[in-house]
């Protein structure tokens, strides 16, 4: 199994760069036009197309192949966006950039990319980068260029790990809380409610009546949330995955499936409340884990979140909620008070581990039974020998 991630460093292109990266952009876009102009949006059928029109630009033929993969891709997102029913953007590139996986290695502590007649550009890599390069099995794939980071796909053969125990995870709003084999961890988001909510005022303060002035601000101000907001939950996923690593445990994450749907103006919801819940950025700690624990080969599955946070974890039964404090659910058979978020972690976990982990045979074992000289069958321990044997 091939586990892939990237490696992003801050960079300051040269003026070679820079001409590449506007003549690249002037490629993409032009086989993005022949594209549209001819409705194919299939890697063969555009290179027929638009190859030989390319041959007007002066840079290596490697980049024209690079440039031709870009525009297919981007055409083919924009299909299946309007086949969704989704408004699709424009494909067109409005920014220069960069990005090729032929001819380029790493010399020491330079990336070395050539630009043609036998000359190389060498970028400067830092010391982070250079230390994700050299670990043990990994390999250089792809690099891209903007005009302010540089961006480096590696790749890693990693043997899948089996697990021993499951991790169960439950996202909210104001917490995310596992389920480990030691006992259940609770990490507290309200900070990202408050970052996301000093942002949302101090946008609305803006006072200058002036278009270009104010898209620029509210850019600038996007960008500092989404970095803020993503590097608070690099820290919890980076944690959750060491603690996967440490038990040798299986990630098991609820299957949520359109959530937005939930929170649409109409559904007699207020304004605050929905852009609070319409900004809950739980997909973005699930892309985190899932590539972190790919690289690690830990492996990652869903689970029917339906009644995690209705039945009791220890013996199965309803529960209850608490009138006075919503966040406590209360069980009358085991006579206990549990918190609402470590009844849904729990749940979760083993709904994971009776399922992908310890399996219970198959369904139709109890009602196929043991006719005519068939061996007898042992329910949950010999249920792929049940369809063998017709």
């Amino acid at each position: 199994m091939f586990a892939v991630k990237s490696v992003k460093q801050s960079l300051v292109p040269s003026s070679e760069l820079a001409s590449m990266m506007e003549i690249f952009r002037f490629m993409v876009n032009q086989c993005i036009k022949i594209g549209l102009e001819n409705n194919t949006a299939t890697m063969r059928k555009l290179s027929l197309l638009s190859y030989h029109s390319l041959s007007e630009y002066d840079i290596q033929s490697k980049y024209k192949l690079t440039a031709i993969s870009q525009a297919a891709g981007r055409l083919s997102q924009m299909k299946r966006s309007i086949k969704k029913g989704i408004r699709a953007k424009s494909p067109f590139v409005s920014r220069p950039y960069l990005v090729s996986c032929y001819g380029f290695k790493i010399n020491g502590m330079f990336l070395s990319i050539p630009i043609g007649n036998r000359r190389h550009v060498n970028i400067v890599l830092k010391d982070y980068t250079i230390s994700k390069l050299s670990e043990k099995g990994a390999e250089l794939r792809s690099f891209t260029i903007t005009p302010d980071s540089l961006s480096i796909c590696i790749r890693k053969d990693v043997k899948e790990t089996t697990p021993r125990n499951v991790i169960g995870i439950d996202r909210n709003l104001r917490n995310v809380t596992i389920s480990t084999c030691t006992g259940p961890i609770m990490y507290k988001t309200n900070k990202l409610l408050s970052i996301k909510e000093n942002s949302s005022y101090v946008l609305a303060s803006f006072k200058r009546y002036d278009v270009r002035v104010k898209k620029h601000y509210q850019r600038r101000l996007g960008n500092r949330r989404s970095r803020r907001i993503q590097q608070y939950l690099h820290k919890i996923s980076k944690d959750i995955v060491q603690r996967a690593v440490q038990t040798k445990s299986m990630i098991v994450f609820e299957d949520l499936k359109e959530i937005r749907k939930l929170y649409r103006k109409g559904n007699g919801q207020g304004n605050k409340y929905r852009r609070r819940l319409n900004s809950w950025s739980f997909h973005e700690l699930q892309r985190q884990i899932q590539y972190k624990a790919a690289w690690e080969g830990i492996p990652i599955q869903f689970v029917d979140p339906k009644r995690t946070s209705q039945l009791c974890p220890i013996c199965g039964d309803k529960i209850q909620e608490d009138r006075f404090q919503h966040r406590k659910l209360w069980c009358t058979n085991c006579k206990r008070v549990m918190d609402r978020d470590i009844v849904a972690a729990l749940n979760i976990s083993y709904k994971g581990w009776s399922r992908f982990c310890h399996p219970r045979g198959l369904p139709n074992e109890v009602m196929s039974g043991n006719s005519g000289n068939l061996q007898p069958v042992i329910l949950g321990i010999n249920g792929s020998k049940l369809q063998n044997l017709r």
